[in-house]
């Protein structure tokens, strides 16, 4: 009843404001329609209800599009066109429903012959900067990845997740697996528990940084996130994404960064790195007071082991080597599964449980660091990767996410020692989290680790790869690339508009020929049209004029029955059982039976007539 959908609706409207305290915006407004369009289900009982249902379906298609547009969910989304295309052939017309396999095979014809069309828009069609389109629980249980913090202490069991986080395509000489340290954030803050970042920029550092080493030149491909992180191996030397309104800056920790970047976007940068350096940055006192400050009182017993290790005051490096030496004890392991901390981290970790991975290391080291009074700070990012052989690329999972210490040394700046590699040496050489802790048992895991999957696997990825390069990421440089290979140089946007107007006026002239056409063979072919074509040109001979260019068989009959009552009866039998022959199932030709005889017998009507005249 009207007063329930009333109901219904405000309901309806109320849930997705308070879910996303507004209705603007991709997914509140996505979410609004679907709801809406759930309800309009109640009050549909004409045809108009119905085809306003299938056309808001393709609307609907597109807010998923602009959801995110992966290859997998571009096809699925294209057998809903089909569906909904369909679906739109049915209830477009008046009468029984149609055969599904037949009308299904309609609308794929149909998409068909709009695929031209489609292809010229997308090719041609002035292109925004950027795709249209664009990834909490307990605190006790994480996936492999980062955040703007890492508190090790809460983190008790780390999945390994295959989820992408960026593709990497070298050019000429690739880095050695255990070089690829793919920069992100720095963490500076320390509460006792957790490690945080600095907000806000101490000063610039990119004239402190001397190159040395080999050079690599490579473009990443970052899928989307909820934080628009940049990740570039260290250090980055030279970058650039291509776009005047996304430019790159470096931060004054080191980390490339986008300032207005919109996360949930893929974003492309071309970069170039040299393998080693010198980040020679001059700390003031203040600043090594802020990267040596820790909690008062926190973690005793490492206190008392840093103040046994530096009894004899030794030098920045000696100190360094001599805390490494206590995670190269053969009582330390590397885990994805350690044991929950309590208040005191460090000591808990040093002393008691003695396993964990990168997060638990680097958390140690550093604080052990800043106990000797050596300015330390955490770096979050990747390391590692593998290799797709099919696309000749570099992919870095989740699962390759690390954790390592850099500590300000006042003749080499900023030095990266990475405890885990005292630990756990294949872990860096291999560039592979899996090289570290083995594969997981079970019949599950060892079917998905097998070689034939992890190819398939792989091949999968490179074929999404050219899909998100190709068609997701297809933006103005890629189009200008197009044009230029055209021989249109830099064309402006009513330039482009004119040739995708000019380009689509012939492709519909093209497809009205073609199926112009198509028409009139399939009117010779056909036995129906035959049969009516006699027919009207047996009513000729009784002066009714032929049909008239885009006159439909019913205005014709109309016209007909007008200029001939007495047989106004005969020609709408006539006109109706053509339509069924020609247009609708016609199980055992019945209907092609029944137009033959009334025909017929129109004709035999018509010689009586004349011979009484």
């Amino acid at each position: 009843g009207p007063w329930l959908q009333r109901v219904l609706t405000i309901g309806a409207f109320a849930a997705v404001l308070i879910e996303f305290r507004t209705i603007n915006g991709l997914t509140p407004g996505s979410g609004l329609l679907v709801v809406m369009v759930a309800l309009k289900f109640l009050e549909a009982r004409t045809q108009r209800d119905h085809l306003i249902l299938t056309v808001i379906a393709y609307f609907l298609v597109f807010a998923s599009v602009l959801a995110g547009g992966g290859l997998l969910k571009g096809l699925y989304l294209l057998a809903f066109v089909w569906i909904t295309t369909l679906g739109l052939l049915q209830v477009g017309r008046r009468g029984a429903l149609l055969p599904s396999g037949p009308t299904a095979k309609h609308a794929a014809k149909l998409l068909l012959q709009a695929v031209p069309l489609m292809v010229v828009l997308f090719l041609l069609f002035p292109r925004l900067p950027g795709p249209l389109w664009a990834l909490p629980g307990d605190t006790s249980s994480g996936a492999s990845g980062l955040s703007d913090s890492m508190s090790p202490g809460d983190i008790t069991d780390l999945g390994l997740s295959d989820e992408v986080a960026f593709r990497v395509d070298f050019v000429g000489q690739t880095p050695a697996p255990s070089e690829l340290y793919w920069r992100g954030p720095v963490l500076t803050n320390f509460d006792g528990r957790a490690w945080s970042r600095l907000e806000g920029m101490r000063r610039p550092v990119e004239d402190t940084i001397e190159y040395i080493g080999d050079v690599s030149e490579y473009r990443v491909t970052l899928e989307p996130d909820s934080r628009g992180w940049v990740f570039a191996i260290e250090m980055p030397q030279s970058w650039d994404t291509g776009d005047r309104r996304q430019r790159m800056r470096m931060g004054s920790d080191y980390q490339l960064f986008i300032p207005g970047a919109v996360p949930g976007r893929t974003l492309s940068y071309a970069v170039t790195s040299y393998s080693q350096y010198r980040a020679m940055e001059a700390l003031r006192p203040n600043d090594i007071a802020l990267f040596t400050r820790l909690p008062a009182g926190s973690n005793p017993r490492t206190r008392g082991l840093v103040d046994e290790l530096m009894s004899d005051s030794p030098d920045a490096e000696t100190f360094i080597e001599r805390a490494l030496d206590v995670f190269r004890a053969d009582d330390y392991f590397y885990t994805l599964t350690p044991p929950a901390l309590g208040l005191h981290t460090a000591d808990e970790f040093i002393f008691d449980a003695k396993e964990g991975f990168c997060e638990h290391y680097a958390s140690a080291f550093a604080i052990m660091l800043r106990m000797a009074g050596i300015p330390t700070r955490v770096v979050m990012g990747y390391q590692g990767g593998e290799l797709n052989a099919l696309g000749e690329y570099y992919i870095i999972r989740q699962s390759d996410a690390h954790a390592w210490t850099e500590v300000w040394l006042p003749d080499t700046g900023w030095t990266r020692v990475d405890p885990t590699a005292a630990v756990a040496p294949e872990r860096i050489a291999l560039g592979s989290t899996r090289s570290a802790i083995g594969q997981r048992s079970g019949g599950v895991a060892a079917f998905a680790g097998s070689a034939f999957v992890r190819q398939a696997m792989l091949a999968w990825d490179a074929v999404n790869t050219y899909w998100n390069a190709w068609v997701i990421g297809y933006g103005p440089r890629l189009q200008r690339t197009l044009l230029e290979w055209l021989g249109l140089d830099r064309p402006r946007w009513g330039e482009l508009l004119l040739l995708t107007g000019v380009a689509t006026a012939l492709l519909m002239f093209g497809l009205s020929v073609y199926l112009g056409f198509r028409l009139r063979e399939s009117h010779s072919r056909d036995p129906a049209a035959r049969h009516f074509a006699r027919f009207r040109r047996r009513l000729a001979q009784l002066d009714v004029e032929p049909p008239r260019p885009g006159e439909t068989p019913s205005a014709y009959a109309a016209r007909a029955q007008a200029k001939l009552p007495a047989a106004a009866d005969t020609i709408a039998e006539v006109t109706t059982t053509y339509l069924a022959a020609r247009y609708e199932p016609d199980t055992g030709g019945a209907a092609l039976a029944r137009l033959e005889s009334l025909i017929r017998d129109f004709k035999r009507s018509y010689a009586l007539s004349s011979q009484s005249a």
